[in-house]
């Protein structure tokens, strides 16, 4: 009768076969674990933001009247906190503590997909002084994206990395009923993503595509 068993040199073999395929698709695996979190993450401050905005708007709380108003952000940035668990309050004089350096934005006034211009942020972090922040009970990070205009920022794990945006780190802003930024009270109907369309090459609001930030709430 023979020996069925398997020799040491067969097992050795599966082994070293096994380790290998493992090696090859760890990494893929592992990937796609992060952009489900990342993915839940933003769905989830998604579905925040939009139901603070609509209380505030049922409760008629917002008052801006032009596109441009330090006071104006200000109100309605400290109206979004009001609704949220606020376990830390930077303020806009430590800021670092609640937004950690990571990818910097640029604005219309940017001639280099490098550059910080055109957004009030210094090396990857909001302007201390001038933008506010906080992190709420859930651990995430809030910011103004600039101290005028009604566009904020999230970073849904806090200080964590990556700190990129399209990744863990989006940015809202108010629209009107066609999904036009709003730049009067009146015309709020409700919370987008600013930038509402997938980035797929590098540019100053995707440093390292593809950025999903119209896909990834929609599937």
């Amino acid at each position: 009768m023979k020996n069925s068993a398997f020799t040491m040199a067969e097992v050795l073999i599966t082994l070293g076969i096994i380790g290998i395929v493992a090696a090859m698709t760890m990494p893929g695996l592992i990937k796609n674990h992060q952009e489900r979190q990342f993915k839940t993450a933003y769905k989830k401050v998604y579905s925040e933001i939009s139901q603070v905005f609509q209380e505030a708007l049922l409760n008629e709380e917002f008052t801006r009247t032009t596109k441009f108003s330090a006071e104006a952000t200000a109100e309605e940035f400290n109206i979004l906190k009001s609704k949220f668990k606020v376990m830390l309050d930077c303020g806009f004089q430590d800021i670092d503590r609640c937004w950690k350096k990571g990818d910097t934005l640029c604005g219309g006034s940017c001639q280099s997909g490098n550059s910080a211009d055109g957004i009030d942020m210094e090396d990857g972090a909001p302007r201390e002084g001038r933008d506010l922040c906080f992190i709420d009970a859930g651990g995430q990070s809030w910011c103004t994206f600039n101290d005028s205009e009604n566009i904020f920022l999230v970073d849904t794990n806090g200080r964590a990395n990556p700190n990129r945006f399209g990744r863990d780190r989006w940015m809202f802003t108010f629209t009107d009923i066609n999904n036009n930024r709003a730049d009067h009270f009146s015309n709020y109907k409700k919370v987008i993503p600013y930038l509402n369309q997938d980035i797929l090459t590098q540019d100053a609001f995707c440093k390292r595509p593809p950025c999903y930030y119209q896909s990834w709430l929609l599937k």
